[in-house]
This record gives structure tokens, sequence and C-alpha cells, in this order.
């Protein structure tokens, strides 16, 4: 089963992020990486940050991470092409934490990995987008220890 393997967090429901909206900061001290999955609505530019910090909701520096965007539209499937929702573009590097893009009715999927996080134990997501729209994420984060039941990596 998925959950035995990996804690799957809700950390942003659909909220307008024009104006930017910060995910729920996540305990880190228990994982090994953390995967956002991002949903964006009629975004235009939107910048994707990755901040980590020694406590909840602190963005003390920034944190690099990998990121990459479905190759169509949410709802778009194109049978044996890359011009589906759900078949990603190249991995890239988001270098210093940060990367704008236009990602317009896209998944967009990160991910951070705890030795890069230093000292700090948090970890927090933040989009922001030049339109009104809505989005909702989940991080999927993988545990340094599996099991059936795991406890929480929200405060």
């Amino acid at each position: 089963m998925l959950a035995e393997k990996a804690k799957i967090v809700p950390v942003a429901i659909t909220v307008d992020a024009q104006g930017g909206v910060d995910f729920d900061s996540i305990d880190m001290s228990r994982f090994s990486k953390c995967t956002f999955v991002v949903l964006l609505g009629n975004a235009g530019n939107t910048t994707l940050l990755t901040s980590i910090g020694a406590t909840e909701g602190a963005k003390t520096a920034t944190v690099d991470h990998t990121y990459a965007a479905g190759g169509a539209a949410i709802g778009t499937a194109v049978a044996g092409s890359t011009a589906s929702c759900d078949v990603l573009a190249a991995w890239a590097a988001a270098a210093s934490g940060t990367v704008t893009a236009n990602w317009s009715n896209l998944m967009v999927v990160a991910e951070v990995k705890a030795s890069q996080m230093g000292a700090y134990r948090w970890l927090t997501g933040t989009i922001t987008t030049t339109n009104a729209v809505a989005c909702t994420a989940v991080a999927i984060l993988t545990p340094r220890y599996t099991g059936n039941r795991s406890v929480t990596a929200l405060k």
C-alpha cells in the first residue's frame, strides 16, 4: 500500500495564489524526501519557492529543488504522446529554491531532499501567480523508517 511506503500530507487547499500562498510547513526530521504535487488553474507566470527554517513557518533560507510540469493542461490526454497532463516534462533544477514558469492549468511536481536542508528541519513551499487562481497541493514524504501508521509531519 502506498500509505505504508509514503506519508501523504495535504498542504494547501484550493486558494487564490495570486498574492502568494504558503503551504503548511512540514517537519522533515523523520523523512528523507518531500515531493510536492501542485495543481494550478489559469495561473499565468507562476513562481514556486522552497524555503527552510528552524521553526514552523520560518523561511530563513531557500533550498534547491528539482521540478517538472505536466505535458498538457489538466484533463488532456493523448494516447502514446507526451502531450498529456500526466506525463511530466524533463526534470530541471531550481537553483536558490525558486523557479518561475507559465504553468497555467498544469500539474507541477517538485522534490526536496532532506539532506539538502542542513540543520533546518522545517520545509515550506510557496506559490505566487500573476492571476487570481486556484492552487491545491499535496506533499508525498518518503519516511526514513516505514510503517503502516505514521505520526503527523505537521505541527
